[in-house]
């Protein structure tokens, strides 16, 4: 059993500080997430029993197939970038490609990304398709837009977001809040277009947000997102669980590179996101999910080996306890536990995390 302390990311979107109280330090400037794992784009630093960072990473000690998942505190003062996460044939297939002379560095590893947001406090999102009903409805009132209504009865997705790129422009951006009002959407929804007119006026992703679907998490629920399924998170506090993996095809709403074409390959039409609400108190697990979570607040709980599991403490007070080892985890700290470790029991006065792969 090892403990780390999570690698913090100052993406442009972060909360202020958002993560202070996690990353254990003010940076003044933001916070956007905070990672735990071996992913090359942010190894998370061993720590010892005093908190000291020790000079290692987890990654010097495991590899990705002993460490098969990724998790990360997230902190998002506005929306993300409208994005889908490549099935594993997808991934494997751009990851080849790019390897050639020349070609755009897409893809950040040849792995599927699959993951899930648990809601530690209110939070919105985009993900997922929209109700055609409703998004022909919204784009009724969006000037010039009636040939993606066109497109869209004729199930022709890709060519639907590529005339909605096509015919961005500040004036129909800023509409967006306009038309979902019109459409008679919520007042929640209508203030997540106006949220995205006021932070991407120039935009063209924009006007894709309109083909996706919105949700409002209460702290607790979990929104999963398989591979395939676009969405753009709002803003809100959250524990995000994945597959090892940091690829992210962008369409917009965002100040890095976008790849409309590939971002459209990646896409599934035929899916949809989950909303996971916890059974047995405290239980998350997504149907057909490679992980499970479980959010301890209170008690003893008997970490059973045979598959990876990390514990992050996300309030109060926890120790976990092995025939190895004991150790007493801190806050933005967690313990990592590969297959074959032995079984551990964490005991938790706060909230923990309790996440386990179901790969074995």
């Amino acid at each position: 059993m090892l403990v780390v302390r999570g690698a913090v990311k100052d993406y442009d979107w972060g909360i202020a500080d958002g993560l202070a109280s996690w990353a254990g330090a003010s940076t003044g400037g933001p916070q956007a997430e905070l990672w735990f794992g071996v992913h090359p784009g942010g190894p998370s630093p061993l720590v010892d029993a005093e908190g000291d960072e020790t000079g290692e990473v987890l990654a010097d000690r495991f590899d990705i197939a002993a460490i098969p998942l990724l998790v990360k505190l997230l902190a998002a003062a506005r929306p993300l970038s409208v994005q889908v996460h490549p099935q594993l044939s997808v991934a494997e297939a751009g990851w080849r490609s790019q390897q050639a002379p020349g070609a755009p560095r897409v893809l950040s590893d040849p792995f599927e990304k699959t993951e899930m947001l648990i809601a530690l406090e209110p939070f919105e999102a985009f993900a997922g398709w929209r109700d055609l009903d409703q998004v022909i409805s919204m784009l009724t009132h969006i000037d010039g837009a009636q040939g993606v209504v066109e497109l869209l009865a004729a199930n022709n997705l890709g060519g639907a977001i590529g005339v909605l790129l096509e015919i961005s422009t500040k004036e129909r951006i800023a509409s967006l809040a306009a038309a979902a009002r019109a459409a008679g959407l919520a007042e929640a929804q209508v203030a997540a277009y106006l949220t995205v007119a006021e932070n991407y006026p120039d935009d063209p992703g924009a006007l894709v947000t309109v083909l996706l679907d919105y949700l409002s998490l209460s702290a607790g629920e979990a929104v999963y997102v398989p591979a395939g399924v676009p969405h753009s998170y709002i803003r809100g506090i959250g524990l995000e669980v994945m597959t090892s993996s940091d690829n992210v095809i962008r369409l917009g709403l965002t100040s890095k590179p976008v790849f409309v074409d590939q971002a459209i390959a990646a896409l599934r039409a035929d899916l949809q996101p989950q909303i996971v609400r916890a059974v047995h108190g405290d239980i998350l697990w997504p149907v057909n999910s490679p992980f499970v979570v479980r959010m301890l607040t209170e008690g003893v709980e008997r970490i059973p080996m045979g598959a990876y599991r990390i514990l992050v403490l996300i309030e109060g007070s926890a120790r976990v306890i092995s025939d190895a080892a004991e150790i007493t985890l801190r806050l933005g700290t967690a313990a990592v536990m590969a297959a074959d470790d032995p079984d551990a029991f964490v005991e938790a006065d706060g909230l923990v995390a309790i996440v386990q792969s179901t790969e074995r």
